[in-house]
């Protein structure tokens, strides 16, 4: 009993020799990195634990600027009455001007950190600067950051444009041989200042609000270029990081509406050539034309242009990438796996990729038609 009581006690003190109260730091929740006169300017969104009269959580911006990303830190230091402690960090939004400069000072920061836990979003804001998405405020959630980073995590789920957002994955991509990273971006819609003020929070429509965009394309460390909504959607068909996703097939004059939610897709790499075969099931959830949802032959024709939507949407996909010679898919990681000489022995991937012949091959079934067996006009 003496040695348990003993061993109890000796964990007891060791678990609380560096222990200090909570109140005492100034808990991170999202960064902004931005350009300013050839500098970095950093702003910390902080969580003050307190809460107002409306149960409100109050937070505030601390802004430095640096010709480093740890000189801009110290700098935000220098004004916080607390120690700035950044492992509860949620979202990191990169201005469009740093990531066009590279971002490879702002990886090695994070990840040298001993503070940062690295299980955060990284985001680019496009057409703003990143530390006025961070003060935009919701009245959806507690705080900006949170705002954000619930919307990328329930979008990954629910829209195929919206890519797995972590900090985590864009290292292994970016550290990865024979393949380039990419990220999710995100815009301001409405009046960005008056977004920013409690009244704006209050009201029932909100002077401004942030919207997750299209998909930023990298190169190394550099971003490139953008995706528009639909390559969006292919890029991440073409790398089978969707678990959702819809489609709008013309028939006649109007539209039928197909949700796909289980998709998976495989590879053959060839020397000379890469096949990608989709193959996707789903459900018919609206039909806005008259068909006869009992003709087999109907159906099938359905199919066949999901397919096609299928595919054009990938073909489109990998065109842009070819076209800015950034191969995002990590169609060289699978080739340098499978060719590892004829890998080393080509000069340039992204030039050799540039030009590669790539085949997109796609499969489509419907599981369910609804609870309807007939479009409504049919019932009428």
């Amino acid at each position: 009993m003496k040695k348990i009581i003993i061993i109890v006690c000796f964990l007891l003190l060791t678990g609380c020799w560096n222990y200090r109260e909570l109140n005492e730091y100034a808990i991170v929740t999202g960064m902004a990195v931005d350009l300013e006169d050839d500098k970095y300017k950093l702003s910390f969104l902080i969580a003050n634990g307190n809460k107002n009269e409306t149960q409100q959580a109050q937070t505030s911006i601390l802004t430095g600027t640096g010709k480093s990303i740890y000189d801009a830190f110290k700098d935000i230091s220098l004004m916080s009455p607390k120690e700035l402690y950044i492992s509860h960090l949620s979202i990191v939004i990169i201005s469009e001007d740093v990531a066009q400069q590279g971002i490879s000072n702002l990886i090695d920061y994070l990840m040298r950190d001993p503070q940062s836990h690295q299980n955060f979003y990284l985001i680019v804001s496009k057409d703003s600067a990143a530390s006025d998405v961070l003060a935009i405020l919701s009245p959806l959630a507690d705080y900006p950051s949170q705002n954000i980073t619930s919307n990328v995590a329930t979008s990954e789920k629910l829209q195929g444009k919206i890519s797995d957002a972590s900090f985590n994955l864009f290292i292994t991509k970016y550290l990865e041989t024979g393949f380039e990273p990419i990220l999710n971006s995100v815009i301001i819609v409405g009046n960005t200042e008056k977004g920013q003020t409690t009244e704006s929070q209050e009201k029932a429509k909100q002077d401004a609000y942030t919207k997750l965009d299209t998909i930023a394309l990298f190169k190394n460390d550099k971003l490139i270029g953008w995706a528009n909504q639909d390559e969006s959607v292919g890029i991440d068909m073409v790398l089978g990081e969707i678990s959702t996703l819809y489609y709008n097939i013309p028939c006649k004059t109007e539209y039928a509406v197909t949700v796909s939610n289980d998709y998976s897709v495989n590879y053959e790499i060839k020397k000379n050539k890469i096949i990608i075969m989709a193959d996707a099931k789903g459900s018919l959830m609206e039909v806005g034309c008259d068909i006869d949802l009992e003709n087999e032959k109907e159906i099938k024709k359905l199919e066949r242009k999901v397919e096609e939507k299928m595919k054009e949407y990938m073909e489109n996909a990998i065109s842009l990438a070819q076209t800015y010679k950034t191969d995002v898919f990590g169609f060289g990681n699978l080739y340098y796996k499978k060719y590892p000489k004829e890998y080393n022995n080509i000069k340039d991937w992204n030039d050799y990729f540039s030009n590669l012949d790539i085949e997109v091959k796609t499969s489509f079934k419907y599981t369910s038609k609804g609870t309807l067996e007939q479009s409504i006009d049919k019932h009428e």
